[in-house]
């Protein structure tokens, strides 16, 4: 998918900037829960592990496992995650594909997407069985394939007999990407009066895609057409993978633009990815991959400019490409005469009229990239952070170990959260086994059995 620098995406990105990440349809925003339990993750260093909550634009929830262990979870900042692409994060790394599988394969056949009872019995497990097990014994079996974390196994004997499970032999792999809740690419296109503006690329994982246009400066005169350029208002599922739409757009129109809408309900497959959004290193947060969703309401808008003069029209869009670590920027000129445009830094390149053409701006792990694209008419920013590898290059990876349990008094209190993984500015929250609840500014850990205990870090 392909994230336009015009189009601002979901209201996350500032203003006159894109963050080119390959984002889909559902924004959230990371929620201070965690339903973990202790992991070790090799030579006895010991996090805690589970599943994290996120909150989505409509007010829903989300649940999410970590696919980035040594990169740290800004919890106290309330971070803002965007669905996105394999291919955007470290599962589309050159020879993720196996573990990508595997990874989805656990979630389809664990907690929470299955129930405590229906995962109980595929184990045999026949001892206490909690959530926190649950939670714990996937994560650290995820762990193996994302983080190659190989020595992952929960501290807990039922959690650890969950992770033997997942990661064992009856793992056989989904190596099919789920489909996005609603994905319409690109996020712009331009073109002249006469002509089919597009295409406009739609996936989406719904029953039901509802279109319309609005903004339309034409009057009523462009119209929303399939490829076969029959007119259409909506799509019945499955939506045929890159379903494409065109906006026609009358000879004789006056210069103007409209947006095409794309809304549905959903419940999002698990193994969709999500991104943090942030430009810097401080508000960089570790790579999720969904576990459960609720029905979500979602919507995605793309935007249609047409003149009638003469000369190049440009419209551009990037994406992050992990397979060659890097920015891909694409230039895409619809109008009669070619342009060339500067592709900051260090490149330039000439769009033929009615042509696309792409490069790659290469960018180290862990480092922040700012791409200006210009030329005639045009003026576009992309930023954010590379996180394609599982192993930070920042100071992550250090963690904090999990003291030995000792009796608690049921609460905590205090505002600088962080946990699992992560480097030495996101200390984890360990021994942290229930939710954590917002009472009057204050954070609450809802303790649970075999004497956990939270603390907060300083």
């Amino acid at each position: 998918m392909l994230a336009s620098g015009v189009a601002v995406a979901g209201g996350l990105m500032a203003a006159g900037a894109a963050f080119a990440d390959g984002g889909a349809g559902i924004t959230a925003t990371l929620q201070p829960t965690l339903l973990s339990g202790s992991v070790d993750t090799g030579g006895g260093h010991v996090i805690q592990g589970g599943l994290f909550t996120l909150k989505t634009d409509d007010g829903k929830y989300i649940q999410t496992y970590c696919i980035d262990i040594d990169h740290g979870v800004k919890i106290k900042d309330s971070v803002k995650y965007q669905e996105s692409n394999w291919a955007s994060s470290s599962l589309g790394a050159p020879g993720k594909a196996e573990a990508a599988g595997k990874i989805r394969w656990i979630l389809e056949h664990s907690y929470p997407k299955l129930s405590l009872d229906t995962v109980k019995t595929a184990v045999g497990i026949t001892g206490e069985f909690t959530k926190e097990d649950a939670a714990a014994g996937t994560q650290a079996a995820i762990w193996r394939y994302s983080d190659n974390k190989t020595a992952a196994t929960p501290l807990d004997a039922e959690a650890k007999q969950l992770t033997e499970y997942l990661a064992g032999s009856k793992n056989t792999g989904l190596p099919a990407e789920p489909a996005p809740s609603l994905d319409l690419d690109p996020a712009e296109v331009t073109g002249k009066s006469g002509t089919k503006l597009g295409p406009f690329t739609l996936n989406s994982s719904a029953d039901q895609v509802k279109l319309s246009l609005t903004g339309d400066s034409s009057g009523g005169k462009v119209k929303l057409l399939d490829k076969d350029g029959k007119s259409v208002t909506d799509l019945k599922g499955p939506i045929a993978k890159d379903t494409q739409l065109f906006l026609d757009v009358p000879a004789g129109t006056a210069a103007g633009s409209a947006s095409v809408k794309a809304s549905a309900t959903v419940t999002v497959p698990t193994g969709r990815v999500f991104l943090s959004v942030g430009y810097t290193p401080s508000k960089h947060s570790q790579t999720m991959i969904l576990a459960g969703s609720e029905e979500l309401s979602v919507s995605k808008a793309a935007k249609a400019t047409w003149t009638q003069a003469k000369g190049p029209l440009l419209a551009t869009s990037a994406k992050v490409d992990c397979t060659a670590n890097g920015v891909r920027v694409g230039v895409t000129n619809s109008g009669d005469q070619s342009a060339t445009v500067t592709v900051t830094p260090g490149k330039s390149i000439t769009v033929p009229a009615g042509k696309t053409e792409t490069v790659l701006v290469p960018v180290a792990e862990d480092a922040t990239y700012d791409i200006k694209v210009s030329g005639p008419g045009l003026t576009e920013e992309f930023k954010g952070i590379l996180d394609c590898k599982t192993s930070s290059t920042t100071g992550g990876g250090s963690g904090t170990p999990t003291p030995t349990p000792t009796p608690s008094t049921g609460t905590t209190t205090g505002g600088s959260l962080a946990t699992t993984g992560g480097g030495s500015e996101t200390p984890v929250i360990a021994g942290v086994a229930g939710a954590l609840v917002l009472a009057g500014g204050a954070a609450v850990f809802a303790l649970r059995r075999r004497g956990r205990h939270g603390r907060t870090s300083a």
